[in-house]
């Protein structure tokens, strides 16, 4: 038995030498071809965003509809990641309607990365890199 469990794990082995790995980028959407893929990478991340704070709030998606001022079917589009009705605006009025504050930060890219790039940051990631910025200041 344990011989053949040897083999098959040889034969594993040398499935996984043969495959073919590519990198992939920061954004799923360029990796797969997507046009406006830096336009659907923050609809996603918006999404999620709005997604986590109707999961947090235990809201239903009529609560949360009444609160964003749609209706539930487009909640549930939404919350399914059917973006194509969503524009980056409206996704941003939808976490304010939420009681989000939305804050836009316009920095420089790294000289290292080819392109630039709209990031989407949580509460906590967002304190994270604050805190580590040279624009953080102390409160007393």
């Amino acid at each position: 038995m344990k011989r053949l469990t040897d083999m098959v794990i040889k034969k594993k082995q040398q499935e996984i030498e043969r495959s073919e790995f590519e990198i992939s980028s920061d954004n799923i959407f360029a990796d797969i071809g997507v046009a406006n893929a830096e336009e659907e990478l923050t609809k996603a991340e918006l999404a999620w965003e709005i997604d986590n704070i109707i999961k947090k709030r235990k809201l239903t998606q009529q609560k949360a509809a009444t609160l964003m001022q749609i209706n539930q079917p487009k909640v549930s589009a939404l919350l399914h990641r059917k973006l194509g009705g969503f524009s980056i605006e409206r996704l941003i009025h939808f976490l304010s309607l939420l009681g989000q504050d939305i804050d836009i930060v316009v920095k420089p890219k790294p000289h290292h990365r080819k392109n630039a790039r709209v990031n989407v940051f949580g509460h906590k990631e967002y304190s994270g890199i604050l805190s580590n910025s040279p624009m953080a200041t102390k409160s007393s």
